[in-house]
């Protein structure tokens, strides 16, 4: 004997309204929690938008079928589809919802004349299974495109295929045997189509969330190496770049110099016009540098006034062309209106086989320090086991020094 007739398929779709429910405030509370998540907004509006449909459906019979079948199944397409975006975003996908609209709007069309002028129960079930069907394979094959190691995605791709299995076979069933006049009545089919439902949305809501978990935890973790400030990565993420970038050349052997760049007077700056004055030079410095490196190097603020830059793929004279750049750029800030222009001291070093990111700072640091003491706006250079200071070369010494592979370095 089944089961099956002993559940309410009232109560049934009241707990998965209810499930809805808690969903779709989760969701609302991660949108509110984390803005700029992308994603979160549309599932929240998935879920919201379902519970209208889930109550239009529970009134079958108190009200008109215009209401109780076709709205009711609008608002679900309708909600299953935002749904479907939301997942997309988080994971990053451009795939387009022009089939998912195209396939609900026909289907709704389809249910509004097997209600209105056929009034058809068969037809409508076999439109309703095959379209929820078609946007659950659409959604899986997505899933398995982006899964790309990750097993949780993966997962979530075969219980989709499952429920769009599930589906066509409740429209395959209901073209073989029917289907009762009343649907909220006790009866396999209609039952164990609802109890699948339940579980669907439980299953797709859980896997949102620990996609969604993924993606703040991300956000987090991208947050938390930026400085507020300046915008750029704090010290921590910096030293942690350029220790990176130390054991690459040992693999490759190409050169890495870096850049310690200081604000001169900032703590006149400060004290004579305000830290406001000074916040805003350290952002408009931070600007200005950021806007003439390449796509691969690699800036941060070291602390205070001071300013780090990882330069891949650069020797220390690509380094002396790339500070130049900078300086100019800085020089376009004033720190306070007509003022004089900011200017900045620099100290390059370029890395060795087998260096350290101590010792290199620990160079870098030296030739600052050389910088500021021959009257600040210029640049140094102190190399592995030398004393030697490298003055700020002309245009033409940095033209005979630059290696023809690197172009890149002459850009304005």
């Amino acid at each position: 004997m089944s089961i099956f007739p002993s559940f309410d398929n009232r109560t049934l779709l009241s707990c998965e309204l209810l499930l809805a429910l808690a969903f779709a405030i989760a969701f609302v509370a991660i949108r509110r929690a984390h803005p700029t998540l992308r994603g979160a907004g549309p599932i929240a509006q998935g879920f919201l938008l379902g519970i209208p449909g889930l109550v239009l459906l529970l009134s079958q019979g108190a009200i008109s079928p215009l209401a109780s079948v076709i709205a009711a199944n609008a608002l679900i397409f309708i909600s299953l589809i935002l749904f479907c975006s939301g997942i997309l975003a988080l994971l990053g996908s451009t795939q387009s919802l022009v089939p998912f609209w195209l396939s609900s709007l026909l289907s709704v069309c389809a249910i509004a004349y097997f209600s209105e002028v056929q009034n058809a129960i068969v037809p409508r079930l076999i439109v309703i299974s095959f379209n929820v069907a078609f946007v659950r394979s659409l959604i899986a094959f997505e899933l398995f495109r982006l899964a790309k190691g990750r097993s949780m995605v993966r997962l979530f791709a075969s219980f989709m295929t499952l429920f769009a299995i599930l589906s066509l076979g409740w429209g395959v069933v209901a073209l073989i045997h029917g289907a009762p006049r009343d649907l909220m009545q006790s009866e396999h089919v209609q039952t164990f189509t609802l109890l699948v439902t339940i579980f669907a949305s439980c299953v797709t809501g859980l896997f949102s969330l620990s996609i969604c978990h993924d993606q703040v935890l991300s956000l987090v973790r991208a947050e938390s190496q930026l400085g507020p400030l300046s915008g750029t990565l704090n010290r921590r993420a910096i030293e942690h770049k350029l220790d990176i970038e130390l054991k690459r050349i040992e693999r490759g052997g190409q050169p890495l110099s870096i850049a310690l760049i200081d604000i001169d007077y900032f703590k006149t700056i400060n004290d004579t016009e305000g830290h406001a004055a000074g916040d805003s030079a350290l952002r408009d410095v931070a600007t200005a540098i950021s806007a003439k490196l390449r796509a691969y190097d690699i800036f941060g603020r070291f602390g205070g006034d001071e300013f780090l830059l990882v330069l891949p793929q650069t020797s220390s004279a690509g380094a002396i062309v790339v500070a130049e750049r900078i300086g100019n750029a800085v020089r376009s800030f004033s720190p306070i209106r007509n003022g004089p222009a900011l200017t900045i001291s620099i100290g390059v070093s370029e890395a060795i086989l087998g260096d350290y990111s101590t010792s290199l700072l620990a160079r870098a640091d030296k030739a600052l320090y050389q910088a500021k003491n021959a009257g600040r706006n210029c640049t140094r250079t102190v190399l592995h086991n030398t004393e030697n200071l490298v003055d700020f070369p002309s245009q033409q010494v940095i033209n005979a020094l630059l290696p023809s592979t690197q172009p890149d370095l002459m850009e304005s």
